[in-house]
């Protein structure tokens, strides 16, 4: 039987103060029973469902072209609506849900034959009304193992114009910057509680798929790329996704958003100190400090680092509640490393020294999966040891050293040139974090190594280190996040420090992927 539901939210007084297009308050959800819900609510659902009819409607099982019988259940809507964004909206519809389909209007049922295989198509849609506005949600599965999908366009009746969901959260009167922090962390969450229970990502250690799946899942949770659900009163839920090793990749995920500003609640704050370096951790704001003390001196000379005076870094990349930090070494020298402990027992951690090789940007990497179950950190000596919900003990230190040596991700490896500004700027990375650059139209050539930090919605982390140009050029340093796209083989990087190698002062540059046999490229080594 066909599903369709018009679901109509009763919001806060705050809300419906912002309705789209000036509109009353809506109405209670279709189909909710309420008996309290007046005859003006129930002239607005019946106005409302005039303003969306279906144009394509299939409910049959076929046979194909190949002999296959296919089970179709196929509902495509249509915005009642004369406008130039209706037309558009329609056509978009019918163009990814229908056209497929329309070959089998005229085709005759069929009755398959006793444990005949059946694949099924199953198409559908619900409309969720904010006044004037609805928010179209299409839902398609295709059978098998792979999770249907969904996909959201939101219109506005009154203005006669396609919206974005940042729109319809404004007109909510919701902060879509707050909303978007929301869901990247909903998302994280529950990619990373499901990486740690799962024990998959033994098998997704080399090539950097780790840091990958974690991209994805923060790049495809942007608001405008969401569906917007407004299942019953007073809920508000986007609907997105997570990287997942299972089928095609991708599983659904629901994040419901407070409608209203709840109570501020007081935040635990977390710190600790060893030696020169401090944490202070507030939901998912941290601070780093470090003094400078001798010895923190001793990176001057050791590493090329120098702490003029003490200084506060921001923790970049922190996305987990977390019950738990500890601050412990790695290695002979001081060599700080800021643990967390997520509220699911998985533990992240900052690699202080390690970032400040490139810069002044301070990024918690990805979580250590296999250091899960965890329920409290505490130093042992001058590392962190990690006990476990079994009575366990885990130490850290030699899982940081390994997490430390995971391969680049594939998508910011390979040969990139730039060829703006009538100049020929181009950059190599391997995947083992080899790294090689030509700048000022090719006359400057640095060589050195790039390291993996972590993830941030513009991209994946790079610190980038060169060394002195055999012309005597001091070599440059600088970390940038990394985002590819695989449609138009470009490589977006944004600055988060340091100069700029490329073009002096821009804070953002796109580079395009140059193909394997590029002759320009130089063979590098690890000298």
């Amino acid at each position: 039987m066909k599903h369709k539901r018009l679901a109509a939210a009763v919001l806060a007084v705050a809300l419906v103060l912002a309705g789209c297009g000036g509109a009353a308050a809506p109405a209670a959800p279709a189909g909710s029973g309420a008996a309290s819900q007046s005859a003006a609510d129930t002239a607005v659902q019946t106005a409302q469902k005039d303003r969306i009819t279906e144009q394509f409607t299939l409910e049959k099982t076929v046979r194909d072209e190949y002999g296959i019988t296919q089970k179709l259940t196929v509902h495509v809507p249509q915005l009642v609506c004369d406008s130039p964004d209706a037309a558009y909206l329609n056509d978009e519809l019918a163009a990814m849900y229908a056209a497929d389909f329309r070959q089998y209007e005229d085709s005759p049922e069929v009755e398959p034959q006793q444990d005949e295989w059946r694949p099924e198509t199953y198409i559908n849609w619900d409309a969720y009304w904010y006044g004037d506005c609805v928010s179209l949600v299409m839902f398609r599965y295709d059978g098998g193992s792979d999770p249907g999908y969904s996909r959201g366009w939101c219109f506005d009746f009154a203005t006669e114009k396609q919206v974005s969901v940042t729109e319809m959260l404004q007109r909510m009167g919701l902060d879509p910057d707050a909303v978007q922090q929301q869901m990247l962390r909903g998302a994280m969450q529950t990619f990373d509680r499901h990486m740690a229970q799962g024990g998959y990502y033994e098998g997704l250690l080399s090539d950097g798929n780790l840091a990958s799946m974690r991209l994805n899942t923060l790049e495809n949770n942007q608001l405008d790329d969401l569906c917007l659900l407004l299942p019953e009163q007073n809920r508000l839920v986007l609907r997105g996704g997570c990287s997942s090793t299972a089928g095609s990749g991708w599983r659904q995920l629901d994040v419901e958003i407070p409608l209203q500003a709840a109570d501020p609640q007081p935040q635990t704050v977390l710190t600790d100190t060893y030696g020169s370096a401090s944490v202070q951790l507030e939901g998912t704001q941290g601070t780093i400090t470090l003094r400078r003390t001798p010895e923190t001196a001793a990176w001057d000379a050791d590493y090329g680092i120098r702490l003029e005076q003490d200084r506060t870094y921001p923790i970049l990349g922190l996305y987990n509640a977390y019950t738990d930090v500890c601050i412990g070494e790695l290695g002979a020298s001081f060599h700080p490393v800021v643990y967390l402990l997520t509220r699911d027992g998985v533990v992240e951690y900052v690699d202080v020294l390690h970032c400040l090789m490139f810069g002044s940007a301070l990024v918690c990497q990805d979580p250590i999966y296999i250091a899960n179950q965890g329920v409290a950190l505490e130093r042992s000596g001058k590392e962190v040891i990690l006990h476990q919900e079994d009575g366990s003990v885990l130490e850290l230190a030699p899982l940081t050293a390994e997490w430390n040596e995971l391969e680049l991700p594939s998508e910011v490896t390979g040969a990139f040139n730039d060829m703006a500004n009538n100049q020929f700027d181009w950059m190599d990375v391997e995947s083992g974090g080899y790294f090689q650059m030509g700048v000022q139209d090719n006359n400057v050539f640095y060589q050195g190594y790039a390291d993996y930090l972590g993830v941030v919605p513009e991209g994946m982390v790079l610190g980038i280190f060169t060394n002195e140009t055999p012309d005597g050029i001091p070599g440059i340093t600088f970390v940038a996040a990394m985002k590819y796209d695989l449609h138009t083989n470009t490589l977006s990087l944004t600055m988060i420090d340091g100069p700029n190698p490329f073009e002096e002062g821009a804070t953002q540059l796109q580079m395009i992927r140059c193909p394997d046999t590029w002759p320009q490229r130089v063979p590098l080594t690890a000298d």
